[in-house]
């Protein structure tokens, strides 16, 4: 169960008492955290917030351009570091007038989209031969009263999924023609992290309210299904790993810290994972058939989990900080990167990751 295999229903059957055991064991004495498995890099500085304490939400690198943009509250823009070295250098902040939540690179357009706390989006020009590239060059109005938070691209269909968390709402966007093509109201509350399934072309959304999962069809803009974790997840993050249609959600429940291994085409529950829980952001890498879990509210201590990707199985913890909730990857050098909340040194955390067994 542990590498993600499911056992037949005879075997599941004659396993009950002894995975009920196992669990019991699991909800009453944590692992031992594993830090061994990387390496802690310098804090990468962000200038203009130096000796503030920051408040950040998604992380997205461009691995082909090397650049990694950074929702950034304290600044109220989106950050942009060159990660062509190993260690991270800051450039620039993206002014977008209200502060910015989830951020998305969208690179078959030259775009990158940014959810902001005023209920809309900001569109920004990441070509690298546009004379207006990096500045917002479109606004849209989503609607809602509250944030515009995170969003995830199809680069198939050139459309932005983005999930406004507390007004039940998904906005629709042609990322060509920078226009709102659908939206979705009255989806309930919690909406947190949409993620393309190259695989099969679906869109899903967790709900952490909720404990959802929901499937979005963008060749039509339709909602296929809401599906019920029924486990004691309540998941924020969402990462996909299309060669074996599965995904790590990111539980956010604190009573019950877990990762959950869902099955896509099933629509449920592989196996749960008592090794990390309680965070937010999940991430996986195909290159190194990694999934990462920022887990900031983990009762032993806020870490950053990594498992590997087939058959999942979780490999070790980073202990992180404070507010550590998000994470980004630089498949290039093997370099972690995750958010610095802890008061009065904003910045980013960063760890390198030597190549680990598959």
């Amino acid at each position: 169960m542990g590498k993600g295999a499911r056992p037949s229903g005879s075997r599941l059957r004659s396993c009950v008492p002894a995975l009920a055991g196992v669990m019991l064991l699991l909800a009453i004495a944590f692992p031992v955290v594993a830090a061994d498995i990387a390496l802690q890099l310098p804090n990468v500085a962000i200038p203009p917030i130096n000796g503030k304490t920051g408040s950040f939400d998604i992380i997205d690198i461009d691995q082909a351009a090397h650049l990694m943009y950074v929702g950034d509250r304290t600044s109220g823009g989106v950050d942009i570091f060159d990660v062509s070295t190993p260690s991270a250098r800051y450039l620039q902040t993206i002014a977008t007038g209200a502060t910015p939540n989830g951020v998305s690179v969208a690179k078959n357009v030259n775009k990158l989209f940014a959810g902001l706390t005023d209920s809309t989006l900001a569109i920004i020009d990441i070509n690298p031969a546009s004379p207006a590239r990096n500045t917002v060059i479109a606004r849209l109005t989503s609607g809602g009263k509250k944030r515009v938070d995170e969003m995830d691209y199809d680069p198939k269909e050139k459309k932005l999924y983005a999930a406004n968390s507390d007004d039940g709402i998904v906005t629709v966007v042609d990322a060509v023609g920078n226009t709102i093509v659908k939206q979705f109201k009255d989806l309930g509350e919690g909406l947190e992290q949409p993620r393309y399934n190259a695989a099969d072309g679906m869109m899903y959304m967790t709900s952490s309210d909720q404990n959802a999962v929901f499937q979005f069809d963008p060749r039509s803009d339709t909602l296929v299904k809401k599906y019920d974790v029924k486990v004691s997840c309540n998941p924020n993050g969402l990462a996909i790993n299309p060669a074996t249609n599965q995904a790590l959600l990111g539980c956010s429940n604190k009573a019950t810290p877990m990762a959950v291994l869902w099955d896509l085409k099933a629509g449920g529950v592989i196996t749960t994972f008592a090794e990390a829980g309680a965070g937010d952001m999940t991430f996986y890498n195909p290159k190194a058939n990694l999934f990462f879990f920022a887990a900031a509210n983990f009762p032993k201590g806020p870490v950053l989990a990594v498992f590997g990707g087939w058959p999942v199985h979780w490999i070790g913890n980073l202990p992180t900080g404070v507010g550590s909730h998000a994470l980004g990857f630089d498949e290039t050098h093997n370099v972690i990167y995750t958010v610095n909340q802890q008061p009065n040194s904003a910045g980013l955390m960063a760890f390198w990751l030597p190549a680990i067994p598959k």
